[in-house]
């Protein structure tokens, strides 16, 4: 096998609150994650020794897709190189997921394609210093997560259509948990995954996104007279939640600016891991 062609796929966070500051600088977190039918897609390509990383539009440099392969590469003592081709198609910045379920496609792909043979809890390890969501993408299964994410009990979550609002204001992961009120979110009562599974949920950036983020207040309304808006991740992005299709698409049309996608229940790398 000399090249693989692969779906990396976006998550929603439908419940995320961070729970304390760490001393090594990382924040503890308690979170869900939903994996969405909205993919980048990357192709991977053996070569003899160099890593080369092409996007559709233009080169990218500082990608977290080269420090994957970067990382196998040095763990392994492998040789081998490869030509990575990337065509971006989950928003940048937007609480969605992409860089880092590009980067765990990329250890798996290259995993397999180089034949380093490392398992998924290796891999995992690898993960985690690429970022602390990259694992869930290598465990590829709904989740609820603790730690900084990276400690992941798979559940079944109910089918569901969302729609998604991308603003255009990006937001620096880095910024929002540096300016996060910590004394806040220790005061708050802890939400358990029975919380959650009974129907409580929160995501502790939203207030502060809505206060220092004018455009994304009034996205928040916007969305707000169609349903019950929440932020993914640290956000930009807010999504809508539907039981089903047609309720989903008959809202889509009060907000057709945004990207209406469906729940699923893993990732289809599954299969090269599994």
């Amino acid at each position: 096998m000399n090249r693989l062609s692969l779906k990396a796929p976006a998550k929603l966070n439908l419940h995320l609150q961070v729970v304390r500051k760490r001393k090594d600088n990382f924040h503890d977190i308690k979170s869900v994650f939903q994996l969405i039918d909205l993919y980048d897609e990357l192709t991977f390509e053996k070569t003899s020794k160099n890593l080369e990383l092409k996007e559709k539009t233009n080169s990218i440099k500082n990608n977290l897709v080269l420090s994957a392969a970067t990382i196998l590469k040095k763990v392994t003592n492998c040789d081998l190189g490869a030509k990575i081709t990337l065509r971006k198609k989950i928003p940048v910045e937007g609480g969605l997921g992409g860089g880092s379920s590009d980067a765990a496609t990329t250890l798996i792909a290259l995993n397999k394609l180089w034949k380093t043979n490392l398992s998924k809890k290796k891999l995992s390890e690898l993960a985690l210093q690429l970022g602390s969501d990259v694992p869930f993408f290598i465990h590829g299964k709904n989740s609820w997560a603790e730690g900084r994410g990276e400690i992941l009990e798979s559940i079944t979550l109910p089918k569901k259509w969302f729609i998604i609002a991308v603003p255009k204001t990006k937001i620096s992961t880095k910024l929002a948990f540096q300016s996060i009120d910590l004394g806040k979110c220790k005061k708050d009562q802890t939400i358990t995954l029975k919380d959650f599974e009974n129907g409580i949920t929160k995501n502790s950036f939203l207030d502060w996104v809505r206060v220092n983020f004018p455009e994304l207040e009034k996205i928040f309304l916007e969305l707000q007279h169609i349903g019950n808006p929440r932020l993914t991740g640290t956000g930009s992005s807010m999504f809508l939640s539907f039981n089903n299709q047609e309720e989903a698409l008959n809202k889509y049309s009060l907000f057709p600016e945004g990207i209406l996608v469906k729940s699923i229940d893993h990732s289809p790398l599954m299969q090269l891991i599994e």
